[in-house]
């Protein structure tokens, strides 16, 4: 798979094609999600293209993304914290990157804000959310 295309600060609704889990070379494990951007706000992330969002557990804040995008999924608002952790448990992340695949062709909305971490590094924060429905 072709991971080195990732998502640049922008507004995105995105169809997934797979949900996976991996181990780089550098021995870390993955969770992964790549996509095909139909919609986007940004010029360098045009509609057709395949995008990856790559997410290392070694991260304090990976379970969290995990979860949230998860619940984007399955239509919970991730800020909606209780239900989150009520509603996305280990086993449906744990089916989310099963052989199945279950969330392949399914839409979602992303908002990728590029912010600067405390050690001054850039770094792409992702707000997945539920679509929207069309009225």
């Amino acid at each position: 798979p072709d991971l080195g295309i990732y998502f640049l600060a922008g507004v995105y609704r995105v169809e997934v094609q797979k949900v996976f889990t991996m181990t780089s070379r550098k021995r870390k494990d993955l969770f992964i999600a790549e996509t095909k951007i139909l919609e986007s706000d940004n010029p360098d992330r045009k509609p057709g293209m395949r995008c990856s969002w790559v997410v290392s557990l070694d991260q304090d804040a990976a379970l969290g993304n995990i979860k949230g995008f998860i619940a984007a999924m399955n239509g919970i608002d991730p800020a909606d914290e209780e239900k989150v952790n009520e509603e996305v448990t280990e086993e449906a992340v744990e089916y989310s990157v099963s052989k199945d695949n279950p969330l392949e062709g399914m839409l979602v909305d992303l908002e990728a804000v590029l912010i600067t971490t405390r050690a001054g590094n850039p770094f792409t924060l992702h707000h997945w959310s539920p679509v929207a429905e069309e009225s």
